[in-house]
């Protein structure tokens, strides 16, 4: 196995690369008051990566998401986007610069249409820009143009989280921080999701997935990170990553580590 096994107080840190090279977190710090949340994370996403993140409830895995989108102040690391260091910009900017986190919790403007969500993206674009970039969302989430003028209320889970993820990118994202993509979502829908991570990855854009569900992580992700109270215990590829966790508990029984593998597998 050649994965990264990490020591309680390290991470695996590389040298940040030229310009083009996509994300790079060094050894990043988050704390609420005096309690670490985050404690020296590293990881790198390049252009049509899918990087994934495990760990248990509790682990830093919101917070570091949170982190890097500039939603949570950090206390420590530095984080760069195609060699240009953007720890000190606020969210907004960072956004503006193609960073965006589709955050756990469906957030939809309820009482807007589909199409006035996805608008909202859009914010500071002309009105002929705005309308092409929904548009393609629609295209890709025929669901979504079946309802577009449906007040965002009356839609399901599993297409609020559609349109979170439409309104991100609307908004031009390359870089987007996915928390929880599976979560509370029917399984014909988190399909669907997964299709729809992978194409927007092989079009060239980074993504940081967490995600609860081993086998949609394995099966998606390049690499995983799995995280261990505020720091990355343990990163590789996705097939030695499936080893890993199945050596450490991770996977319930034999048969789920078969399937696990087999998904990771499937990505080499």
């Amino acid at each position: 196995m050649t994965g990264t096994l990490v020591n309680a107080g390290t991470s695996p840190v590389a040298p940040v690369e030229a310009a083009g090279s996509g994300l790079a977190v060094r050894d990043l710090k988050v704390f609420y008051g005096p309690v670490p949340a985050v404690r020296g994370v590293s990881l790198d996403c390049r252009p049509g990566e899918i990087v994934g993140v495990i760990g248990a409830n509790g682990a830093g895995k919101t917070s570091l998401l949170s982190g890097i989108a500039g939603l949570v102040k950090t206390t420590g690391g530095s984080i760069s986007l195609d060699g240009r260091d953007i720890t000190r910009w606020p969210a907004h900017r960072r956004g503006q610069a193609g960073v965006v986190m589709v955050a756990e919790r469906r957030r939809v403007f309820p009482s807007l249409s589909v199409r006035e969500n996805l608008a909202v993206g859009g914010f500071g674009l002309d009105r002929g820009e705005v309308d092409r970039r929904v548009q393609s969302m629609l295209e890709l989430f025929p669901r979504l143009r079946e309802r577009e003028r449906v007040p965002s209320f009356r839609l399901s889970g599993g297409e609020q989280r559609m349109v979170s993820i439409g309104r991100a990118l609307v908004t031009g994202a390359q870089c987007i921080l996915f928390d929880e993509l599976s979560l509370g979502l029917a399984p014909r829908i988190v399909a669907e999701l997964t299709g729809v991570l992978r194409a927007l990855a092989d079009e060239g854009r980074m993504i940081v997935l967490v995600e609860q569900y081993i086998g949609v992580l394995l099966r998606l992700a390049d690499s995983v990170h799995v995280l261990e109270r505020g720091r990355i215990r343990f990163a590789g590829p996705a097939q030695e990553s499936a080893q890993w966790l199945e050596h450490h508990g991770y996977l319930a029984h034999a048969g789920t580590a078969a399937a696990a593998q087999e998904a990771a597998e499937a990505r080499t």
